[in-house]
């Protein structure tokens, strides 16, 4: 054997070499990414196939739904398998629904690669605190908001979407209100009706000494366009533009509306 050949096996004083921290590429983070899109797919809603929003079973079978998506179920029957559902069986799953914002987190630290935050990571080989690197002002309040397990921007609020959107699409429009907390109404709150104003729910994140705190339907039209509807602000039903709806998204802020 030629004397001066290395040797072909690592010595046990070397450590191991470090792997690729580059997302894209085929170190340890492509595994983890797999792994992550393995588990996204057992957390999608077994109604609309989105990522699960406010996880709940109808209690009669292992289907899971966003909360959202069986409202119109409960009390008859699992969509899916038409297993009989409950009242008192329907429950959010609290710990899957963690699960949920822990893969949210997960998947922008290993996809996100152009921030200044998924660069100093890389650089420094660990994870650095995505505080230093959010942005402010909604981002912020979002964040602390959920970590406090308080109720979502558009709790104790209900919107109408009257007219033609063409700059912001009302497909879009519905899907923000539903994973902001908010809920939709299918015709045109009457701000005359007894039965509308005697509604005692609250805005939980408008200011507590506005008198917007008391208003928990808005009808919203799109401002971008030329026909201005009749002025409604009466009680607990107001009448709001949609490029106020889109700052208040924005800014997780329920932002005070122009008398």
């Amino acid at each position: 054997m030629p004397g001066n050949r290395p040797p072909k096996v690592r010595s046990g004083n070397e450590p191991h070499p470090a792997p690729s921290m580059d997302p894209g590429g085929r170190g340890a983070w492509a595994h983890s990414r797999a792994a992550l899109a393995g588990l996204e797919k057992l957390l999608r809603c077994s109604r609309c196939t989105d990522i699960l929003r406010e996880p709940v079973c109808l209690g009669g079978c292992e289907h899971i739904f966003c909360s959202n998506c069986v409202s119109d179920c409960v009390g008859t029957c699992c969509p899916v398998c038409y297993t009989p559902a409950w009242i008192q069986d329907v429950k959010i799953n609290r710990q899957l629904d963690s699960v949920i914002q822990l893969c949210s987190k997960l998947r922008n630290l290993l996809h996100d690669a152009d921030s200044s935050g998924v660069k100093a990571c890389l650089q420094r080989k660990k994870c650095e605190q995505e505080e230093k690197y959010e942005i402010r002002e909604g981002p912020r309040r979002s964040r602390l908001n959920r970590e406090q397990l308080l109720p979502k921007l558009f709790d104790g609020c209900y919107f109408y979407f009257g007219g033609t959107f063409k700059h912001h699409p009302k497909d879009n429009l519905i899907k923000l209100v539903t994973a902001a907390g908010g809920q939709i109404l299918s015709r045109k709150p009457k701000p005359d009706s007894d039965v509308t104003q005697s509604i005692n729910t609250v805005a939980y994140h408008a200011k507590p000494d506005s008198d917007q705190r008391f208003c928990t339907q808005y009808i919203i039209y799109e401002d971008l366009c030329n026909h201005r509807p009749e002025r409604v602000r009466q009680g607990k039903v107001w009448m709001a533009p949609s490029s106020w709806f889109i700052d208040c998204v924005m800014s997780f802020e329920l932002l005070p509306l122009d008398s």
